[in-house]
């Protein structure tokens, strides 16, 4: 039995069955039998049935958004953005998907070619717990978009959410198997990657768990992308507006109270700037305000978990016991269960978890450069490369300073999120392949060419 657990006030908010092999069996033979019918649909049917999810999405907003916060902490104003950004990413894969998935003529001089983009079949969607919707609506959208079918392996901490997106495709009448939901443990996730009927994974979690899953998926040569999560560099270049950075660096450190993967992580600020930064970021992150969940006017709750928590602390205190300074710690949250304290830490040095690892949290990790270039190789100096935010009062500067910085997006004079316009993924531990815009759309799908003679 798989329980739903509320981080804030751990109260227990449902009971769920795991799927059994039998059940498993069916849901896999309906996907694949699904497909056969779903990838001879018109662009506009899926259009129509895309459309009909954004407005069940719309229409229920406060119910889903409610269960969102209920079930992983996120406080409501955010959980209705979650469910309202869902909404929009289906509406627009619904105008532009059709665009993105046409077939493409291709010159070749001594006669005519076409790129034609069919659909692999069944998809599995492994997705977490941080945007437990966001995040699949944005694959779901262009992978069934492109005529695919999908499972959805949601995380073991949100099964309430899992199921309340199945009972919205059974309520906008898709037909079978076009869409399902599985509730297993993640020790099963091998054995359904190499099934014959599965011929593609999506996967948002740790480097970790996409190595593995990368690794299962190689081995039965199917198609895996793989988003996870990065340690985003906040760069503050010497003629960057320090209070607007400073403003949207805290905003962008507290986003999902910093459970995020393209949150700003590590902010690189220029010597001349730095004490005003951290003065202003300080005064930034102390207005926050600390309260339930489902309370308007909070602007943080707790973490997800008890285990993410102590992740985050053991983090912290090993950073501190080599070295790193704590340059404020807030003061509001209780010293127990999910709760912890925005922070923010100077003084990193490589070695330390601060400076080499993700910290999936409301920690803010602030170094001092003397210049760009010192700058540019410590925004470097990651194993991850998602995303990069660069602040500078001249433009081009900052167009240039953008191609030496290693990340999949970058955004200048603004904090990085991810838009259905432009591609999002990564580089290094962050990831393989590319979600949304034309890239994701593509991606589970047969780049298939045709040729014929001219003469």
């Amino acid at each position: 039995m798989i329980h739903s657990t509320n981080p804030y006030n751990n109260e227990v908010i449902g009971k769920f069955e795991p799927t059994s092999i039998q059940e498993l069996d069916n849901i896999l033979t309906l996907a694949q039998q699904g497909f056969t019918v779903w990838r001879k649909t018109g662009f506009d049917q899926r259009s129509n049935l895309l459309k009909r999810l954004a407005s069940a999405l719309k229409d229920n907003k406060e119910e889903y958004a409610t269960l969102i916060s209920n079930e992983m902490g996120k406080v409501i104003k955010d959980s209705r953005k979650e469910v309202d950004k869902s909404a929009m990413a289906l509406e627009y894969f619904a105008e532009h998907g059709e665009s993105y998935l046409s077939d493409k003529p291709a010159e070749t001089g001594d006669g005519e070619g076409r790129v034609v983009y069919e659909p692999l079949g069944v998809i599995l969607g492994i997705m977490p717990w941080n945007y437990p919707f966001w995040q699949f609506f944005r694959f779901a959208a262009t992978t069934l978009m492109a005529g695919n079918t999908v499972i959805l392996k949601h995380s073991s901490q949100v099964p309430a959410c899992s199921k309340k997106i199945e009972e919205i495709f059974e309520q906008t009448s898709f037909p079978g198997g076009v869409f399902q939901s599985l509730i297993v443990s993640s020790s099963k996730i091998n054995n359904i990657i190499k099934d014959f009927r599965v011929q593609g994974v999506s996967l948002t979690g740790g480097p970790e768990a996409g190595a593995d899953v990368a690794l299962h998926a190689g081995k039965n040569l199917k198609k895996s992308v793989l988003e996870l999560g990065g340690n985003d560099p906040f760069i503050v270049l010497e003629d960057a507006d320090v209070i607007k950075a400073a403003k949207a660096g805290a905003k962008s450190r507290m986003k999902n109270f910093g459970q995020a993967c393209n949150a700003a992580k590590r902010f690189i600020v220029h010597e001349s700037l730095a004490d005003e930064f951290l003065t202003l970021f300080k005064k930034e992150l102390e207005v926050q305000k600390f309260g339930p969940p489902l309370d308007d006017t909070s602007d943080y709750a707790s973490l997800a978990s008890r285990e993410q928590k102590n992740l985050l602390e053991k983090q912290v205190n090993q950073s501190l016991d080599k070295g790193a300074e704590l340059y404020w710690k807030g003061i509001r949250t209780p010293e127990k269960d999910a709760f912890f304290n925005p922070t923010i830490l100077t003084g990193i040095k490589p070695g330390m978890p601060a400076y080499n690892e993700e910290l999936f949290g409301p920690v803010a990790s602030v170094f001092v450069v003397g210049d760009g270039l010192e700058a540019a190789r410590l925004a470097n100096d990651s194993d991850y490369g998602l995303g990069a935010s660069i602040w500078t009062g001249d433009i081009e500067r900052g167009w240039k300073f953008a191609r030496e910085i290693q990340a999949g997006i970058i955004y200048i004079n603004a904090p990085v999120r991810s838009r259905p316009e432009l591609p999002f993924g990564g580089i290094k531990k962050s990831g393989l392949g590319r979600e949304m815009a034309g890239e994701g759309s593509r991606e589970f799908t047969n780049k298939k060419s045709l040729w014929y003679p001219l003469k």
